[in-house]
């Protein structure tokens, strides 16, 4: 059985990865909060095969096929928002697997964090915003929480016009609207889940990306109107 016989740690820019041998020979390279969740060591019995698709699927695997169908819920809960609110838009799910009620593994997106729901003007290609969903079942707390990843995407593609929404069912069904910043820095904080790492970025309610649903309506008939 094929075993892991080095794992290396911060190799040139790329700090925030290992690099795995097995059998002698380099396997992959996988990001150092994966790896930790993984629980795998010199002497671990896998093959190079097992170690990719193992890291692959983690972070779908983690959270479970539960967490998927809550995410489901959460994405229709916003479009039908858009229905009830803001008629005049056709709310297009772009993210993988948002058109889907089936659970995808093996499968995953070219980019991480990338948004998913694209908001356009009907029978149109024209793109008002994109939508990146998120939140919890019930709420804890004031504060928000939404990993960094998300605003990532956010930054790195300014000509696009990208929003987070976060969605909460309990105690009362509650919709925060996020504005991200595209040349501001973000603090991150570690959030330990389930035994791995995750990097979020915690905002409190007078954050100034944080907007409520009647000023973000009044942003999308506005964008309308320039259209």
């Amino acid at each position: 059985m094929p075993v892991i016989t080095k794992v290396l740690s911060k190799q040139g820019t790329n700090k925030d990865r290992v690099y795995v041998y097995i059998d002698g020979k380099f396997c992959t390279s996988i990001r150092e909060r994966t790896w930790i969740g993984m629980h795998l060591a010199v002497g671990s019995s896998i093959s190079c095969e097992e170690l990719k698709i193992f890291e692959q699927n983690f972070w779908k695997k983690l959270y479970g096929v539960d967490s998927w169908q809550r995410e489901k819920i959460r994405i229709n809960r916003v479009i039908n928002w858009f229905a009830k609110y803001i008629p005049q838009v056709e709310v297009m799910p772009v993210g993988l697997g948002t058109d889907r009620n089936d659970y995808l593994e093996n499968v995953h997106s070219e980019e991480k964090g990338e948004p998913d729901l694209s908001i356009r003007l009907h029978s149109s290609e024209i793109e008002i915003i994109a939508l990146e969903v998120s939140g919890t079942e019930k709420m804890q707390g004031n504060d928000y929480w939404i990993r960094k990843d998300k605003i990532d995407y956010i930054q790195n593609h300014p000509e696009r016009d990208l929003w987070v929404v976060l969605h909460y069912k309990l105690p009362k069904e509650k919709f925060i609207w996020l504005k991200f910043i595209p040349e501001k820095s973000y603090q991150t904080t570690v959030i330990n889940i389930k035994g791995a790492d995750e990097y979020y970025v915690i905002l409190t309610n007078d954050a100034e990306e944080i907007k409520l649903s009647d000023y973000f309506r009044k942003y999308i008939l506005a964008k309308i109107k320039e259209s």
